[in-house]
C-alpha cells in the first residue's frame, strides 16, 4: 500500500520495473491470483518418519504478496541488493540495521540477527553470511551471501518433513477438488 501511495501504480509493476527487469530476472514471477505454479517446476514432497514421501504440489498455493523465483534468479537478487545496485546506501544500511534473533529462532539461526528483511548468520570460520530464507510445504530454499554480494549461494529443496502422511493425504484430496 505505500509503494502504491507513493508512486500512483501498483506495487507489482513496481517490482517488475525496479527489480525483475533491470536485473533480468527472467525466471521470477509474482503469481498474483494464480492459484498453482506454473510449470515447469519441481514437485514437492514431504516425508515422515516411516520414510514414505507424499507428493504435496498440489497442496502448494502461490502467495500472491510474494514471487516464485529460481535458485539462479536469487542469487543475482542477492547479488545486486548486496552489492548496493537496488537501494542508495543508507536504505541498504538500515537493512543491515539488525537485532537478535529471538530465543526460539536461535534454536535454528544460532547468534543471528534480524534486520529489515535481512538475516545476518555467523560462520564457523569467522565473518557472517547475510539471507531470507524462505519455503512452503514440501519446498525449502536455503540462501546465503557475502556482505558485497560478491558471492552467493541458493538451495533449493523439493522436501520437507512432515507431521502425519494422514495431514499431507487430507491436504492432497482437499487440493485436488479445487484444481
Amino acid at each position: 500500500m505505500i509503494i502504491e501511495e507513493v508512486t500512483g501504480r501498483p506495487w507489482h509493476q513496481e517490482v517488475q520495473d525496479r527489480i525483475l527487469r533491470p536485473l533480468a530476472m527472467d525466471h521470477t514471477y509474482l503469481p498474483g491470483s494464480t492459484p498453482t505454479l506454473r510449470s515447469p517446476h519441481a514437485n514437492a514432497y514431504e516425508v515422515y518418519p516411516s520414510r514414505e514421501r507424499i507428493d504435496v504440489t498440489r497442496v502448494i498455493v502461490p502467495d500472491p504478496g510474494g514471487n516464485v523465483s529460481t535458485t539462479s534468479d536469487v542469487n543475482r537478487f542477492f547479488g545486486a541488493l548486496l552489492g548496493g545496485e537496488l537501494l542508495p546506501p543508507e536504505r541498504l544500511a538500515e537493512m543491515r540495521d539488525t537485532v537478535p534473533v529471538d530465543e526460539e529462532t536461535q534454536v535454528f539461526w544460532p547468534d543471528g540477527r534480524y534486520g529489515l528483511g535481512l538475516v545476518n548468520r555467523p560462520l564457523s570460520c569467522g565473518g557472517s553470511y547475510w539471507s531470507h530464507e524462505g519455503g512452503q510445504s514440501g519446498y525449502i530454499t536455503l540462501n546465503g551471501a557475502t556482505h558485497d554480494g560478491s558471492r552467493s549461494v541458493t538451495v533449493s529443496m523439493s522436501a520437507a518433513l512432515g507431521d502425519s502422511p494422514d495431514n499431507a493425504l487430507c491436504d492432497t484430496l482437499v487440493a485436488g477438488q479445487d484444481t
